[in-house]
Protein backbone atom coordinates (compact mmCIF):
# COMPACT_ATOMS: atom_id res chain seq x y z
CA UNK A 1 0.00 0.00 0.00
CA UNK A 2 1.37 3.40 -0.95
CA UNK A 3 0.11 6.69 0.46
CA UNK A 4 0.52 9.97 -1.39
CA UNK A 5 -0.28 13.29 0.24
CA UNK A 6 -0.70 16.15 -2.18
CA UNK A 7 -0.65 19.65 -0.77
CA UNK A 8 -1.65 22.48 -3.11
CA UNK A 9 -1.21 26.15 -2.22
CA UNK A 10 -3.68 28.82 -3.35
CA UNK A 11 -2.34 32.17 -2.15
CA UNK A 12 -2.57 31.92 1.61
CA UNK A 13 -4.77 28.85 1.40
CA UNK A 14 -3.53 25.29 1.59
CA UNK A 15 -5.04 22.02 0.43
CA UNK A 16 -4.02 18.56 1.63
CA UNK A 17 -5.19 15.69 -0.52
CA UNK A 18 -4.47 12.21 0.77
CA UNK A 19 -4.29 9.59 -1.95
CA UNK A 20 -4.26 5.92 -0.92
CA UNK A 21 -2.89 3.50 -3.51
CA UNK A 22 -2.78 -0.25 -3.46
CA UNK A 23 -0.86 -1.52 -6.41
CA UNK A 24 1.22 -4.34 -7.72
CA UNK A 25 4.88 -4.97 -7.02
CA UNK A 26 5.97 -3.17 -10.17
CA UNK A 27 4.22 0.03 -9.14
CA UNK A 28 5.66 -0.21 -5.63
CA UNK A 29 9.16 -0.44 -7.08
CA UNK A 30 8.39 2.41 -9.46
CA UNK A 31 7.27 4.79 -6.72
CA UNK A 32 10.20 3.89 -4.48
CA UNK A 33 12.59 4.38 -7.36
CA UNK A 34 10.98 7.69 -8.19
CA UNK A 35 11.41 8.94 -4.63
CA UNK A 36 15.12 8.07 -4.70
CA UNK A 37 15.75 9.39 -8.21
CA UNK A 38 14.11 12.70 -7.44
CA UNK A 39 16.85 13.46 -4.96
CA UNK A 40 19.07 14.43 -7.89
CA UNK A 41 16.69 17.19 -9.00
CA UNK A 42 17.09 20.84 -8.07
CA UNK A 43 15.12 22.29 -5.21
CA UNK A 44 12.51 24.66 -6.58
CA UNK A 45 9.94 27.00 -5.14
CA UNK A 46 6.92 24.75 -5.39
CA UNK A 47 3.28 25.62 -5.66
CA UNK A 48 2.38 22.08 -4.67
CA UNK A 49 3.85 19.65 -2.19
CA UNK A 50 3.51 15.97 -2.98
CA UNK A 51 4.55 13.43 -0.38
CA UNK A 52 5.39 9.91 -1.53
CA UNK A 53 5.37 7.19 1.10
CA UNK A 54 7.59 4.15 0.62
CA UNK A 55 9.49 1.63 2.77
CA UNK A 56 12.51 3.96 2.57
CA UNK A 57 10.51 6.79 4.17
CA UNK A 58 8.46 9.70 2.90
CA UNK A 59 9.76 12.04 0.21
CA UNK A 60 8.33 15.45 -0.69
CA UNK A 61 8.48 16.53 -4.33
CA UNK A 62 7.04 19.54 -6.12
CA UNK A 63 4.31 19.56 -8.75
CA UNK A 64 6.93 18.98 -11.46
CA UNK A 65 8.44 16.00 -9.68
CA UNK A 66 11.43 17.98 -8.40
CA UNK A 67 12.89 16.70 -5.13
CA UNK A 68 12.32 18.92 -2.09
CA UNK A 69 12.91 16.83 1.03
CA UNK A 70 13.40 13.24 2.18
CA UNK A 71 13.20 10.38 2.46
CA UNK A 72 12.43 10.67 6.19
CA UNK A 73 10.41 8.64 8.64
CA UNK A 74 6.83 9.92 9.00
CA UNK A 75 7.47 13.06 6.94
CA UNK A 76 4.31 15.15 6.63
CA UNK A 77 3.10 18.75 6.47
CA UNK A 78 2.23 21.08 9.35
CA UNK A 79 0.81 24.58 9.23
CA UNK A 80 1.09 27.83 11.09
CA UNK A 81 -1.54 28.58 13.72
CA UNK A 82 -3.75 31.37 12.36
CA UNK A 83 -1.74 31.88 9.18
CA UNK A 84 -0.62 29.86 6.17
CA UNK A 85 2.22 32.15 5.11
CA UNK A 86 4.68 29.31 5.59
CA UNK A 87 4.36 25.56 5.23
CA UNK A 88 6.37 23.33 7.54
CA UNK A 89 7.28 19.68 7.29
CA UNK A 90 7.92 17.44 10.27
CA UNK A 91 9.73 14.11 10.33
CA UNK A 92 11.73 11.78 12.54
CA UNK A 93 15.50 11.46 12.27
CA UNK A 94 17.38 9.09 14.58
CA UNK A 95 14.27 8.89 16.75
CA UNK A 96 14.07 12.67 17.14
CA UNK A 97 11.30 14.81 15.68
CA UNK A 98 12.51 17.62 13.40
CA UNK A 99 10.79 20.53 11.67
CA UNK A 100 11.72 22.29 8.46
CA UNK A 101 10.25 25.33 6.71
CA UNK A 102 9.39 23.94 3.28
CA UNK A 103 9.22 27.36 1.64
CA UNK A 104 12.99 27.82 2.00
CA UNK A 105 14.14 24.42 3.33
CA UNK A 106 15.24 25.92 6.62
CA UNK A 107 15.62 23.44 9.49
CA UNK A 108 14.32 24.59 12.86
CA UNK A 109 16.32 23.89 16.05
CA UNK A 110 15.93 20.28 17.16
CA UNK A 111 14.52 19.06 20.45
CA UNK A 112 11.29 21.09 20.51
CA UNK A 113 7.66 20.78 19.65
CA UNK A 114 6.47 23.84 17.73
CA UNK A 115 3.53 26.14 17.35
CA UNK A 116 3.53 28.27 14.21
CA UNK A 117 2.44 31.84 14.65
CA UNK A 118 2.60 34.40 11.83
CA UNK A 119 6.24 34.76 10.74
CA UNK A 120 7.66 32.86 13.67
CA UNK A 121 7.69 29.41 15.17
CA UNK A 122 7.42 28.95 18.92
CA UNK A 123 9.80 26.33 20.26
CA UNK A 124 7.81 25.16 23.27
CA UNK A 125 9.41 24.74 26.71
CA UNK A 126 8.07 24.10 30.19
CA UNK A 127 8.20 27.78 31.13
CA UNK A 128 7.14 29.31 27.82
CA UNK A 129 8.86 29.27 24.46
CA UNK A 130 11.85 30.34 22.43
CA UNK A 131 11.07 32.24 19.24
CA UNK A 132 12.41 31.01 15.90
CA UNK A 133 12.49 32.86 12.60
CA UNK A 134 11.20 31.29 9.40
CA UNK A 135 14.81 30.78 8.28
CA UNK A 136 15.52 28.57 11.31
CA UNK A 137 17.55 31.07 13.36
CA UNK A 138 16.51 32.20 16.81
CA UNK A 139 14.61 35.47 17.04
CA UNK A 140 14.68 35.18 20.84
CA UNK A 141 17.10 32.64 22.31
CA UNK A 142 15.55 32.94 25.77
CA UNK A 143 12.48 31.40 27.31
CA UNK A 144 9.75 34.06 27.14
CA UNK A 145 5.96 34.04 27.34
CA UNK A 146 5.23 36.99 25.03
CA UNK A 147 6.94 38.94 22.27
CA UNK A 148 6.53 42.11 20.23
CA UNK A 149 8.52 42.95 17.09
CA UNK A 150 9.87 46.50 16.79
CA UNK A 151 11.31 46.28 13.28
CA UNK A 152 13.09 43.79 11.02
CA UNK A 153 16.08 43.69 13.37
CA UNK A 154 14.71 44.24 16.89
CA UNK A 155 12.19 42.36 18.97
CA UNK A 156 10.98 42.52 22.58
CA UNK A 157 10.55 39.37 24.65
CA UNK A 158 8.72 39.28 27.99
CA UNK A 159 10.01 37.35 31.00
CA UNK A 160 7.82 37.77 34.06
CA UNK A 161 6.86 41.43 34.49
CA UNK A 162 9.70 42.79 32.40
CA UNK A 163 10.58 43.06 28.72
CA UNK A 164 14.01 42.60 27.17
CA UNK A 165 15.41 43.68 23.84
CA UNK A 166 16.79 41.08 21.38
CA UNK A 167 18.53 41.02 18.02
CA UNK A 168 15.97 39.21 15.89
CA UNK A 169 18.57 37.91 13.43
CA UNK A 170 20.34 35.75 16.03
CA UNK A 171 18.17 35.81 19.19
CA UNK A 172 20.88 37.43 21.33
CA UNK A 173 19.86 39.90 24.04
CA UNK A 174 21.11 43.38 23.13
CA UNK A 175 21.13 44.79 26.65
CA UNK A 176 20.65 43.23 30.06
CA UNK A 177 18.54 46.07 31.41
CA UNK A 178 14.85 45.17 31.88
CA UNK A 179 12.10 47.38 30.43
CA UNK A 180 8.93 47.97 32.42
CA UNK A 181 5.82 47.99 30.25
CA UNK A 182 7.59 47.37 26.96
CA UNK A 183 6.54 49.80 24.23
CA UNK A 184 5.32 52.49 26.60
CA UNK A 185 8.89 53.12 27.73
CA UNK A 186 10.42 53.34 24.23
CA UNK A 187 10.60 56.71 22.49
CA UNK A 188 11.30 57.08 18.80
CA UNK A 189 13.50 59.39 16.80
CA UNK A 190 13.15 59.48 13.03
CA UNK A 191 15.65 60.89 10.51
CA UNK A 192 14.44 62.01 7.09
CA UNK A 193 18.11 62.01 6.08
CA UNK A 194 18.97 58.47 7.17
CA UNK A 195 15.44 57.09 6.71
CA UNK A 196 15.99 55.29 9.99
CA UNK A 197 14.79 55.17 13.57
CA UNK A 198 16.72 55.68 16.75
CA UNK A 199 15.21 54.22 19.91
CA UNK A 200 15.43 55.89 23.32
CA UNK A 201 14.71 53.19 25.88
CA UNK A 202 13.86 53.97 29.50
CA UNK A 203 14.79 50.91 31.55
CA UNK A 204 13.26 49.65 34.77
CA UNK A 205 16.49 50.42 36.67
CA UNK A 206 16.27 54.13 35.84
CA UNK A 207 18.68 54.29 32.88
CA UNK A 208 18.28 55.63 29.36
CA UNK A 209 19.66 53.49 26.54
CA UNK A 210 19.92 54.31 22.85
CA UNK A 211 19.67 51.64 20.16
CA UNK A 212 19.83 52.08 16.39
CA UNK A 213 17.59 50.42 13.79
CA UNK A 214 20.36 47.86 13.29
CA UNK A 215 20.45 46.95 16.98
CA UNK A 216 23.67 48.83 17.85
CA UNK A 217 23.81 50.05 21.43
CA UNK A 218 25.07 53.67 21.53
CA UNK A 219 26.41 55.76 24.34
CA UNK A 220 24.49 58.92 25.24
CA UNK A 221 27.08 61.14 23.53
CA UNK A 222 27.04 59.00 20.37
CA UNK A 223 23.26 59.11 20.26
CA UNK A 224 23.04 62.90 20.77
CA UNK A 225 25.65 63.50 18.09
CA UNK A 226 23.69 61.27 15.66
CA UNK A 227 20.45 63.10 16.47
CA UNK A 228 21.98 66.55 15.86
CA UNK A 229 24.06 65.58 12.82
CA UNK A 230 21.31 63.79 10.85
CA UNK A 231 18.30 65.79 11.99
CA UNK A 232 16.59 63.09 14.04
CA UNK A 233 13.23 64.27 15.32
CA UNK A 234 11.16 62.76 18.11
CA UNK A 235 8.19 60.78 16.81
CA UNK A 236 5.14 59.44 18.61
CA UNK A 237 5.24 55.99 17.05
CA UNK A 238 8.39 55.70 15.03
CA UNK A 239 8.64 54.10 11.63
CA UNK A 240 9.12 50.54 12.77
CA UNK A 241 6.90 47.65 11.77
CA UNK A 242 5.53 47.04 15.27
CA UNK A 243 3.44 44.03 16.18
CA UNK A 244 0.40 43.88 15.59
CA UNK A 245 -10.47 32.15 -1.54
CA UNK A 246 -13.68 30.00 -0.80
CA UNK A 247 -14.97 33.51 -1.17
CA UNK A 248 -17.95 34.06 1.05
CA UNK A 249 -21.17 33.39 -0.67
CA UNK A 250 -24.81 33.80 0.18
CA UNK A 251 -26.35 30.62 1.52
CA UNK A 252 -30.00 29.74 1.71
CA UNK A 253 -31.55 27.51 4.32
CA UNK A 254 -32.85 24.10 3.33
CA UNK A 255 -35.24 24.05 6.28
CA UNK A 256 -38.95 24.69 5.86
CA UNK A 257 -40.21 28.24 6.17
CA UNK A 258 -42.17 29.66 9.08
CA UNK A 259 -43.02 32.84 7.17
CA UNK A 260 -46.06 31.22 5.64
CA UNK A 261 -48.68 29.02 7.29
CA UNK A 262 -50.38 26.14 5.50
CA UNK A 263 -54.18 26.03 5.71
CA UNK A 264 -56.86 23.77 4.24
CA UNK A 265 -60.40 23.97 2.92
CA UNK A 266 -62.82 21.26 1.89
CA UNK A 267 -64.45 21.66 -1.54
CA UNK A 268 -67.99 20.57 -2.50
CA UNK A 269 -66.77 17.10 -3.43
CA UNK A 270 -65.12 16.58 -0.05
CA UNK A 271 -61.58 17.03 -1.33
CA UNK A 272 -59.01 18.69 0.89
CA UNK A 273 -57.36 21.65 -0.80
CA UNK A 274 -54.37 23.63 0.41
CA UNK A 275 -53.32 27.27 0.43
CA UNK A 276 -50.91 29.61 2.25
CA UNK A 277 -51.39 32.43 4.75
CA UNK A 278 -48.92 34.81 6.33
CA UNK A 279 -48.21 34.67 10.03
CA UNK A 280 -50.63 37.60 10.31
CA UNK A 281 -53.39 35.35 8.88
CA UNK A 282 -53.53 37.12 5.50
CA UNK A 283 -54.29 34.72 2.66
CA UNK A 284 -51.52 34.75 0.07
CA UNK A 285 -52.32 31.61 -1.92
CA UNK A 286 -55.97 30.48 -2.01
CA UNK A 287 -56.81 26.89 -1.10
CA UNK A 288 -57.09 25.54 -4.65
CA UNK A 289 -54.14 23.10 -4.75
CA UNK A 290 -53.97 19.44 -3.80
CA UNK A 291 -50.59 20.13 -2.14
CA UNK A 292 -48.40 23.17 -1.64
CA UNK A 293 -45.04 23.91 0.00
CA UNK A 294 -42.97 27.05 0.36
CA UNK A 295 -39.56 26.57 -1.30
CA UNK A 296 -37.60 28.40 1.38
CA UNK A 297 -37.40 31.28 3.82
CA UNK A 298 -35.71 33.66 1.38
CA UNK A 299 -37.81 32.71 -1.65
CA UNK A 300 -41.21 33.91 -2.84
CA UNK A 301 -42.02 30.66 -4.65
CA UNK A 302 -44.15 27.62 -3.84
CA UNK A 303 -44.19 24.09 -5.28
CA UNK A 304 -47.78 22.93 -5.70
CA UNK A 305 -49.87 20.23 -7.39
CA UNK A 306 -53.07 20.85 -9.31
CA UNK A 307 -56.18 18.66 -9.55
CA UNK A 308 -54.32 16.34 -11.95
CA UNK A 309 -51.55 15.82 -9.33
CA UNK A 310 -49.02 17.54 -11.56
CA UNK A 311 -46.32 19.71 -10.04
CA UNK A 312 -45.74 23.35 -10.92
CA UNK A 313 -44.35 26.45 -9.26
CA UNK A 314 -46.26 29.60 -8.32
CA UNK A 315 -45.15 32.86 -6.76
CA UNK A 316 -46.58 34.76 -3.75
CA UNK A 317 -49.14 36.44 -6.03
CA UNK A 318 -50.44 33.02 -7.11
CA UNK A 319 -48.98 33.51 -10.57
CA UNK A 320 -47.84 30.34 -12.34
CA UNK A 321 -44.10 30.53 -12.88
CA UNK A 322 -43.54 26.91 -13.95
CA UNK A 323 -46.42 25.11 -15.69
CA UNK A 324 -48.16 22.22 -13.91
CA UNK A 325 -46.76 19.45 -16.09
CA UNK A 326 -44.19 17.68 -13.90
CA UNK A 327 -44.49 14.33 -12.13
CA UNK A 328 -42.04 14.93 -9.25
CA UNK A 329 -39.61 17.37 -7.72
CA UNK A 330 -36.50 17.18 -5.50
CA UNK A 331 -34.33 19.74 -3.85
CA UNK A 332 -30.92 19.93 -5.53
CA UNK A 333 -28.86 22.74 -4.03
CA UNK A 334 -29.64 25.29 -1.36
CA UNK A 335 -31.49 27.33 -3.97
CA UNK A 336 -32.34 25.00 -6.85
CA UNK A 337 -34.85 22.20 -7.46
CA UNK A 338 -35.14 19.38 -9.97
CA UNK A 339 -38.49 18.96 -11.77
CA UNK A 340 -39.06 15.73 -13.69
CA UNK A 341 -41.53 14.44 -16.27
CA UNK A 342 -41.47 12.06 -19.23
CA UNK A 343 -39.50 14.58 -21.29
CA UNK A 344 -36.60 14.70 -18.82
CA UNK A 345 -35.49 16.90 -15.93
CA UNK A 346 -35.19 20.64 -15.51
CA UNK A 347 -33.67 22.87 -12.85
CA UNK A 348 -35.57 25.71 -11.19
CA UNK A 349 -33.47 28.34 -9.37
CA UNK A 350 -35.63 29.80 -6.58
CA UNK A 351 -33.20 32.65 -5.96
CA UNK A 352 -33.35 33.88 -9.56
CA UNK A 353 -36.83 32.60 -10.35
CA UNK A 354 -35.59 30.92 -13.55
CA UNK A 355 -36.36 27.52 -15.06
CA UNK A 356 -33.45 25.98 -16.97
CA UNK A 357 -34.05 23.34 -19.62
CA UNK A 358 -30.97 21.54 -20.87
CA UNK A 359 -32.68 18.36 -21.95
CA UNK A 360 -31.08 16.08 -19.34
CA UNK A 361 -32.44 12.60 -18.79
CA UNK A 362 -31.50 12.58 -15.09
CA UNK A 363 -29.63 14.64 -12.50
CA UNK A 364 -27.82 13.18 -9.49
CA UNK A 365 -29.31 14.56 -6.26
CA UNK A 366 -27.59 12.10 -3.89
CA UNK A 367 -24.22 13.79 -3.39
CA UNK A 368 -23.27 15.52 -0.10
CA UNK A 369 -24.93 18.89 0.43
CA UNK A 370 -21.71 20.88 0.14
CA UNK A 371 -21.06 19.30 -3.26
CA UNK A 372 -24.64 19.79 -4.45
CA UNK A 373 -24.42 23.45 -3.60
CA UNK A 374 -21.93 23.77 -6.44
CA UNK A 375 -21.99 20.89 -8.88
CA UNK A 376 -23.39 17.49 -9.68
CA UNK A 377 -23.59 15.13 -12.65
CA UNK A 378 -26.31 14.79 -15.26
CA UNK A 379 -26.98 12.16 -17.90
CA UNK A 380 -28.01 13.00 -21.43
CA UNK A 381 -28.32 10.01 -23.75
CA UNK A 382 -25.23 7.90 -23.30
CA UNK A 383 -23.11 10.74 -21.95
CA UNK A 384 -22.50 12.07 -18.45
CA UNK A 385 -21.73 15.70 -17.71
CA UNK A 386 -20.63 17.73 -14.72
CA UNK A 387 -23.11 20.59 -14.35
CA UNK A 388 -23.61 23.72 -12.29
CA UNK A 389 -26.44 22.85 -9.90
CA UNK A 390 -27.88 26.34 -9.85
CA UNK A 391 -28.16 26.89 -13.61
CA UNK A 392 -27.84 23.44 -15.14
CA UNK A 393 -24.92 24.75 -17.20
CA UNK A 394 -22.73 21.95 -18.57
CA UNK A 395 -19.18 22.42 -17.34
CA UNK A 396 -17.67 19.46 -19.19
CA UNK A 397 -18.30 15.87 -20.26
CA UNK A 398 -16.83 13.02 -18.21
CA UNK A 399 -14.67 10.57 -20.18
CA UNK A 400 -16.90 7.57 -19.46
CA UNK A 401 -20.59 7.06 -18.75
CA UNK A 402 -19.93 5.40 -15.38
CA UNK A 403 -17.44 8.05 -14.20
CA UNK A 404 -18.29 10.42 -11.37
CA UNK A 405 -17.03 13.33 -9.27
CA UNK A 406 -17.34 12.85 -5.52
CA UNK A 407 -15.88 15.99 -3.95
CA UNK A 408 -14.15 19.23 -4.84
CA UNK A 409 -11.87 21.96 -3.58
CA UNK A 410 -11.04 25.20 -5.34
CA UNK A 411 -9.96 24.19 -8.85
CA UNK A 412 -9.98 20.44 -8.31
CA UNK A 413 -12.52 17.62 -8.34
CA UNK A 414 -12.08 14.18 -6.86
CA UNK A 415 -12.62 12.03 -9.93
CA UNK A 416 -13.87 8.41 -9.82
CA UNK A 417 -13.53 5.94 -12.69
CA UNK A 418 -13.80 2.14 -12.61
CA UNK A 419 -13.86 2.15 -8.83
CA UNK A 420 -10.59 4.11 -8.56
CA UNK A 421 -9.96 7.76 -7.70
CA UNK A 422 -7.87 10.58 -9.10
CA UNK A 423 -8.00 14.36 -9.55
CA UNK A 424 -9.57 16.46 -12.28
CA UNK A 425 -9.50 20.23 -12.83
CA UNK A 426 -12.54 22.44 -13.45
CA UNK A 427 -12.20 22.13 -17.20
CA UNK A 428 -12.36 18.35 -17.11
CA UNK A 429 -8.64 17.69 -17.57
CA UNK A 430 -7.27 14.76 -15.58
CA UNK A 431 -4.57 16.00 -13.16
CA UNK A 432 -3.98 12.69 -11.38
CA UNK A 433 -5.01 9.47 -13.12
CA UNK A 434 -7.75 7.51 -11.31
CA UNK A 435 -5.52 4.70 -10.01
CA UNK A 436 -5.97 5.14 -6.28
CA UNK A 437 -8.16 3.55 -3.67
CA UNK A 438 -9.05 6.73 -1.84
CA UNK A 439 -8.71 10.48 -2.06
CA UNK A 440 -9.50 12.49 1.05
CA UNK A 441 -9.40 16.27 1.18
CA UNK A 442 -8.33 17.53 4.60
CA UNK A 443 -8.38 21.33 4.53
CA UNK A 444 -9.56 23.67 7.33
CA UNK A 445 -11.21 26.12 4.94
CA UNK A 446 -13.16 23.35 3.28
CA UNK A 447 -14.21 21.99 6.68
CA UNK A 448 -15.44 25.45 7.68
CA UNK A 449 -17.30 25.74 4.38
CA UNK A 450 -19.01 22.38 4.90
CA UNK A 451 -19.90 23.28 8.49
CA UNK A 452 -21.44 26.58 7.42
CA UNK A 453 -23.29 24.90 4.57
CA UNK A 454 -24.72 22.29 6.91
CA UNK A 455 -25.79 24.96 9.41
CA UNK A 456 -28.35 26.16 6.90
CA UNK A 457 -30.04 22.76 6.94
CA UNK A 458 -31.04 23.04 10.59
Amino acid sequence: MILLIIVLKYGIMRLIIIVLYTGDLYMRKFVLGLAIALAACNIASAKEYITLESPAGNTIVDENGGWILGPYDNLHVDYMKGSNTFVYGSFYENGQKRYVNLSNIAYLPAGYEYEFDYYYARALTDGGFKLVNSNGTYAINDVVHNYSAINDKLILGQKGDYWYLYDKSNGIQIMNNPIKGGWENIKFYWSAVDKKNLFEIHTADGLIKYVTDEGILLSESEALNLIHTNNYEKSTTGDGTGYGDFSREKFFSRSSSNEYVLFTEIDKKGNTLYGMRTNENTTVIPAVYTSIKHLGKKFDYFIATDKNRKYGIIDSLNKTVVPFEFDSYERLSDRSFVLKNSKGVQIFNAHLGNLYNDGNDSIDTTKPNYVLNKVTTAIKGQRKYVIDTNTGYELFQLPNYDDDITSFYKDLYVYKSNGKYGLMDYEGHIVVEPKFDKVTIDEPLLAAYIKEMESFDK
